[in-house]
């Protein structure tokens, strides 16, 4: 018969000494394995996860300094100052990994950018080479397809300017032992060597960079990761129809928590750090 002090003991590392671990809530939607459930029958569920401290990094995407959606630039400030800075803090404290992606551009700002970075990140992606179909008119929606393109207006000159100077926000830059990558590919290098499995996802935004870069929440989970998103530290950009109520960013979480991963929050994050200690 199994001995349940076996059963309940801290893990340890191959030199014997107990690792660090918290007790994290993490929340997904349930989807029933029955034939003809409903909609209805797809509900929120919790798992308590006891994770090893030294396997778990939080992964920070796009928190920029500025960002051409005004409103979207005051919320994210907020949520930064409030949340996120406090959960990399928590990350920091715990000896857990802090990792920045900040998109391309902007990563090679940092120097600790060139740590496990390759060819592609040094020199730039070679790419693939595309399938005559379909016809490259097309995808530029070009010649006879410019018909189908979206109405082009002026981009004014901030605009670009906004692009090209942001950088991360002063509350969320990197700190000494901090890692920053361009690519899904370096991720995967610093995930690999410093053997981490869950990736706790914080940023913006929810509906766009966190689940669709090649660094994102879907990305990584195809690489077979763990994905969870803190989702009090993120917000997804709205539209007319959605921005009074953040429908989006609900929909963006839910989307998560049903196909991609799960959810948590940053208060039960930094609450399970402190239980470390």
């Amino acid at each position: 018969m199994d001995n349940p002090a076996i059963l309940q003991a801290p893990p340890r590392s191959k030199t014997g000494l107990k690792m660090a671990t918290i007790s994290v809530p993490v929340r997904y939607y349930h989807q029933p394995r029955t034939a003809y459930v409903t909609e209805a029958d797809f509900r929120l569920k919790t798992l308590e996860w006891d994770l090893d401290v030294s396997q778990i990094a939080l992964i920070l995407v796009d928190v920029w300094s500025d960002h051409y959606v005004s409103t979207h630039l005051e919320r994210g400030g907020e949520i930064t100052r409030e949340r996120i800075s406090p959960l990399m803090d928590a990350f920091r404290k715990m000896n857990a990994a802090v990792i920045h992606a900040p998109s391309p551009a902007c990563a090679k700002r940092y120097p600790q950018w060139t740590q496990f970075a390759g060819d592609d990140e040094v020199q730039g992606r070679s790419g693939t080479g595309r399938d005559a179909w379909p016809p490259s008119e097309f995808r530029a929606k070009s010649g006879d397809y410019e018909k189908f393109a979206r109405p082009k207006e002026p981009h004014h000159q901030l605009f670009h300017d906004i692009i090209a100077n942001r950088d991360i926000i002063p509350e969320a830059r990197p700190a000494e032992g901090d890692h920053v990558i361009v690519t899904g590919d370096q991720l995967h290098r610093v995930l690999k060597h410093k053997k981490i499995l869950q990736l706790f996802y914080a940023g913006f935004a929810a509906n766009m960079c966190i689940p669709f870069r090649d660094y994102g929440m879907r990305a990584m989970k195809d690489r077979g990761y763990d994905t969870i998103l803190v989702r009090d530290c993120t917000s997804a950009i709205e539209v007319e129809d959605t921005f009074e109520n953040f429908d989006l960013t609900r929909n963006a979480i839910i989307d998560t928590e049903l196909t991609v991963g799960y959810s948590t929050t940053s208060a039960d994050l930094i609450s399970a750090s402190k239980s470390s200690e």
